[in-house]
């Protein structure tokens, strides 16, 4: 991945307060390059602040741009070593992708029942602390699995990354997520807040794989609310939406939710992908 060669008015403003709290030029320079900075970039920009000459940011507001993924240019039937996944339907903004085939119904169903006793209330990431904790708007209960914990799992995560061609390396451990009547997940982006990124974790969350482990007889939806979307689930079926760019940038529209469960229950299994390979797991 690219080192990082830009930074946005919100990191000038927290580099400059930083900087009147006494913390040296070289520890704050030092920790952009620990978040994937390039280092001259880094030093340059650190020395202008404290010179106090002007630098160019990148506007955080300005409109996102689009690139298409590694996933998109493989039209509408793509082979994985062990199976083929049809796109049954292709959004541009934000990028989604619906796709069949990508779990078999065994494969499913053995991912339901490993899981089931191993499930704990649901947790979200702060947006603005970037902290891990319960939340009433998470009403789920999922469990999380190491990489390549099973053979099951490594199948999975081996066929997850020949499809999105993002190395096992760049991806979270898979989880698995249960939602009876009337649980939910309200509306949410997917990626971590800018002060909360570390390149040793893999930096910034750039695209979700969501697998539906079951068919839900009512409810359940996955909803993309700014763009009108919402995919109804399908035993083996996933959605893959992607939200980052070259530039740093991440998609608002990708903004989505699990709606309430109205019959019967949702399982499902995610996998978050990184922008590059994570060096520390928990």
């Amino acid at each position: 991945m690219d080192k990082i060669t830009h930074i946005s008015n919100e990191l000038r403003d927290w580099i400059l307060n930083t900087l009147k709290t006494g913390v040296s030029p070289e520890s704050i320079a030092n920790a952009m390059i620990k978040k994937g900075f390039d280092p001259i970039f880094a030093y340059r920009t650190i020395l202008k602040l404290v010179n106090n000459k002007p630098i160019e940011t990148v506007n955080r507001n300005r409109p996102y741009v689009y690139e298409d993924p590694g996933i998109g240019k493989k039209g509408t039937i793509i082979s994985t070593s062990d199976r083929d996944i049809k796109v049954l339907i292709r959004i541009e903004k934000p990028f989604i992708l619906y796709l069949e085939n990508l779990l078999s119904e065994a494969e499913c169903d053995e991912l339901i029942k490993i899981s089931r006793d191993r499930l704990i209330p649901s947790q979200v990431v702060d947006s603005v602390t970037g902290e891990i904790k319960t939340a009433t708007g998470r009403t789920s209960s999922g469990t999380y699995y190491q990489i390549n914990e099973i053979p099951l799992i490594g199948r999975i995560e081996q066929r997850i990354a020949e499809l999105t061609d993002f190395s096992i390396e760049n991806g979270e451990g898979l989880q698995v997520l249960h939602y009876r009547v009337a649980e939910e997940y309200k509306p949410h982006f997917d990626y971590f807040p800018e002060n909360k990124i570390q390149e040793s974790t893999g930096g910034q969350r750039i695209g979700t794989v969501l697998m539906y482990l079951n068919d839900v007889p009512a409810g359940g939806e996955t909803i993309f609310p700014k763009a009108g979307v919402s995919v109804i689930p399908k035993k083996g079926a996933a959605v893959y939406f992607h939200y980052g760019n070259s530039e740093g940038q991440v998609d608002r529209m990708s903004l989505h939710s699990s709606i309430p469960v109205v019959e019967g229950e949702k399982w499902v299994a995610t996998k978050w992908l990184r922008q590059s390979k994570i060096l520390e797991r928990f």
